[in-house]
């Protein structure tokens, strides 16, 4: 065996190889996020091993055919190949493990699992492809390159033509899409599927064998069809493995959508199971996550937003429907998208796909994505430059917050965060930085351009980005006008540690190994959900160990303080450094002031809480902050506080304690807004509404007052009651939390104004 192996080694083609899969490899390991035994090297070394092993095994069959070869030989001539090619590939991968010296590996276990369910399986299929192409045609090598092309061709073939982000690919593997999701291999289905890859190369292999003795590129293929049909009883036994590897193949073919590998839009619309329409949307959506009436709502408002939109992109005419695919969890959508955090239009389809709980945040912004398809590149039907793809949404949309971007961009170039703005509009640059900077500045940028120039002059620069074109100017000399606009804005309430906690978080090409740590994150979250405290610790710690990130430290904290370590879950946040961003991130800190609070250091949790609060984050913190600092300063014992978020206990249960306490005429106002946000949560609407409203006359002023009446508002506009849910919309305008609050406000009074019409 060693000879032979030399024999193979010592061949300049053989050598050739080696050096094209070293010098490879050593490139990758100068480009973030390849640069580690992970699923973007494993993947990046899929296409090389197609060809390089296809081709290899070209060259060889042109010389073993020429020997008089037995079966039995040719199958450790087989052998012969699949081990030379497996030596080949070894040369990468120990590359790629050396460069762990340099740069951090977080699971070599699972990067090795990655690498052999990748290139190693392409390499077996590609050999047993190229052991038919080298039989049968005479233009082999060509043939086969055009063959490992075309089987490519099918990923941008499934991901364009169809609903999914994703696709499983006999040569690539596997390929997650273009997501901001950091978890993207489901290995159970990728174990399946390239179990299936394996068994198509072994009927190959067991075609190739079928043949040996009719296969020859000199002859005519149909002579040679004619031919192998009289080997079918001498060679049962092959034809038999031939043509049950066939079925199966065809048989996973055919239940691809329940095997997870592909989903049409017809599956997708089989699986939601209702449909709903109105002037310019079909809604697809599932009757056991939405009645009736939630449905005819989401249609009016989405009805509203298309006005909205169109006036805002001077479009007059709706060019057909837009289908709105409305999931009903984060883990649905994950399956037959392929994407559970990130909400998606497709304009070249007319899609918009998002989970139905996330619909009021997102759908306006995916709707622009889909609107601006009149005026996008051809093909796509939208920007080459994904930085004005997001900044037109995010301009268009400009969703009501505490701070607009305008205010965010300018608190960045206080803050000396600001940056290369203009890079964010070339091919690439958008990717580059984490996805929080990347919106805000571009679409304050964008929205400066339309309110100095007009929507119809960025609509020409929007397909690729030709500003000069458009303005006469470039986007340097551009983003230099919007920097001096940016000075003229007051974005003194922005903290500087609210910028950091916003800002300063690495894009997916500068975070350390993150995809395993996103798959570990996934994990801890699914224990937590489990109640498995102990096991969700586990995950996190390592996960923080190797990547210390805002998921992470929270997943810890939380586990901690379910496990009643509150003295642990404190002494983690406060053992960070001063310098260290994870301290200006909301979730570990507000957390913290949780363990502080239970830990029996009230003052410590007080200040905490307020600072919190001050950040301004967003106002999911700002409500949370100032009702936990409340639950202090009424003596709310610090056990109740654990029942209510750290106890696992279920909103009924809630409502029912806090029911309980109303009763015995004990429930104080920040358990009352506790007892209340459950209710409505669980839709026990008069619960609600009965106790936000003593809670407002024991607090008629501050932060909780101006959340507890948007509440009251959004619990009268779902019971239909659009007069009171628009009182107390208005009575919330006088308690604004920032000056930019009111757009929440506004935002509310045309939804209502929308739906009475």
């Amino acid at each position: 065996m060693v000879s032979v192996i030399g024999a193979y080694v010592r061949t300049p083609r053989i050598r050739i190889a080696a050096m094209l899969y070293f010098l490879l490899a050593g490139l990758l390991t100068r480009v973030p996020l390849f640069n580690y035994l992970g699923y973007e090297f494993a993947a990046a070394m899929t296409v090389p091993a197609a060809l390089v092993s296809g081709l290899l095994t070209l060259a060889f069959l042109d010389e073993h055919r020429s020997r008089p070869l037995t079966r039995r030989t040719w199958l450790y001539v087989i052998g012969d190949y699949l081990l030379i090619n497996t030596l080949l590939l070894l040369i990468p991968l120990s590359v790629m493990a050396l460069n762990a010296l340099a740069v951090k590996n977080c699971s070599l276990p699972d990067g090795l699992a990655l690498f052999l369910l990748l290139p190693m399986v392409t390499m077996v299929f590609s050999v047993a492809l190229a052991l038919v192409v080298g039989s049968v045609f005479r233009r082999k090598r060509t043939l086969f390159v055009v063959l490992t092309a075309g089987i490519l061709l099918h990923v941008p073939a499934v991901t364009v033509a169809g609903p999914s982000l994703f696709a499983y690919n006999p040569v690539l593997g596997f390929f997650p899409g273009i997501t901001y999701d950091e978890a993207v291999v489901e290995m159970p289905t990728l174990l399946l599927f390239r179990g299936l890859t394996l068994l198509a190369a072994l009927t190959l292999i067991a075609l190739f064998a079928a043949g040996l003795r009719v296969w020859d590129p000199a002859k005519p293929l149909r002579g040679t069809v004619s031919e192998l049909a009289g080997t079918f009883r001498q060679e049962r036994v092959l034809w038999s493995c031939v043509l049950l590897g066939t079925s199966l193949l065809v048989t996973a073919w055919m239940w691809r959508s329940p095997l997870g590998f592909q989903h049409s839009a017809d599956d997708i619309r089989t699986m939601l199971g209702r449909r709903s329409a109105s002037e310019h949307f079909v809604f697809y959506y599932s009757g056991d996550d939405l009645t009736a009436a939630e449905v005819r709502r989401l249609k009016d408002e989405a009805e509203h937003h298309w006005t909205t939109v169109a006036e805002r992109l001077r479009r007059r005419t709706a060019s057909g429907p837009i289908d709105v695919y409305l999931y009903p969890s984060a883990s649905v959508k994950r399956r037959y998208l392929g994407s559970a955090t990130t909400n998606i239009a497709r304009p070249w389809m007319r899609e918009v796909h998002l989970t139905s709980g996330s619909f009021r945040e997102s759908f306006r912004h995916e709707l622009v994505h889909a609107a601006a398809a009149e005026f996008g590149f051809p093909l796509i039907r939208a920007s080459t430059r994904m930085g004005l793809n997001e900044g037109l949404a995010v301009a268009v949309d400009w969703e009501p917050a505490l701070f607009t971007p305008h205010e965010y961009s300018a608190a960045l170039l206080r803050e000396g965060m600001l940056g290369d703005p203009a890079s964010l509009f070339t091919l690439t640059g958008f990717g580059s930085r984490s996805s929080s900077y990347g919106y805000t500045v571009a679409g304050s940028f964008v929205r400066y351009l339309i309110d100095r120039f007009g929507i119809e002059r960025v609509k020409t620069a929007f397909p690729n980005g030709n500003f000069v074109m458009a303005f006469h100017e470039t986007a340097g000399s551009l983003v230099r006008d919007w920097t001096a606009f940016l000075k003229t804005v007051d974005a003194t309430r922005i903290p500087p540690e609210t910028v950091r906690a916003l800002f300063s978080a690495p894009s997916i090409f500068s975070k350390e190994c993150p995809r395993i740590t996103a798959e570990r994150n996934r994990s801890g979250a699914e224990a937590l959900a489990r109640k498995e405290y102990a096991e969700a610790e586990r995950f996190f710690r390592v996960s923080y160990a190797d990547a210390p990130s805002p998921a992470a430290l929270r997943g810890m904290m939380l586990a901690l303080i379910a496990q009643g370590k509150e003295h642990d879950a404190a002494s983690v946040y406060e053992s960070l450094p001063a310098s260290s961003w994870l301290r200006s991130h909301p979730a570990p800190a507000l957390l913290a002031a949780d363990a502080l609070h239970l830990d029996g250091r009230t003052d410590d949790a007080a200040a905490l809480y307020r600072r919190v609060e001050m950040m301004m984050v967003s106002d999911g913190y700002v409500e949370a902050a100032a009702l936990r600092r409340s639950f202090i300063e009424n003596a709310v014992p610090a056990g109740t506080l654990r029942r209510i978020y750290h106890s696992g206990a279920a909103d009924s249960a809630l409502v029912a304690m806090t029911a309980a306490s109303v009763g015995n005429g004990e429930a104080s106002p920040p358990f009352l807004y506790a007892g209340a946000a459950a209710a409505q949560r669980s839709g026990n609407d008069s619960a609600a509404s009965a106790w936000f409203g003593r809670f407002l006359a024991a607090v008629p002023a501050g932060p909780l007052s101006y959340y507890a009446r948007l509440r009251c508002g959004d619990i009268e506009y779902e019971r239909n009651d659009l007069q009171r849910a628009k009182a107390w919309y208005w009575e919330a305008s006088n308690h604004l939390v920032t000056p930019a609050s009111s757009g929440v406000v506004e935002e509310r009074i045309a939804r209502c104004d929308a739906s009475s019409d």
